[in-house]
């Protein structure tokens, strides 16, 4: 640090203010470009929170689904089980009378 305030305590006032303009023009630009990066990456954490959304509420709506279909195959194995009961019970009757 001491070296720098010394380089620009020089007799060279010009050529040191110049420098030391382009130095903070350089600072601007480093800082324009990260507030630009910062800003790509809201915008990229916008759309990630939105599918992230999205995916939940689908996700949902798939569990709601899959129990209905569950339910709806266990209610077509049981009749499909009584069906066969009666059927026996049927043939049964029909084959000792």
């Amino acid at each position: 640090m001491q070296k720098a305030r010394k380089s620009y305590m020089d007799s060279r006032a010009r050529r040191n203010l110049g420098q030391i303009n382009t130095e903070l023009q350089d600072v601007q630009r480093i800082m324009v470009q990260n507030i630009d990066e910062v800003l790509m990456r809201g915008e990229a954490l916008s759309v990630l929170d939105s599918k992230a959304s999205n995916l939940s509420t689908m996700s949902q709506k798939y569990k709601k689904d899959a129990k209905y279909l569950n339910l709806r195959s266990s209610y077509a194995k049981i009749a499909a089980v009584i069906i066969l009961v009666i059927l026996l019970l049927l043939f049964l009757r029909y084959l000792i009378f």
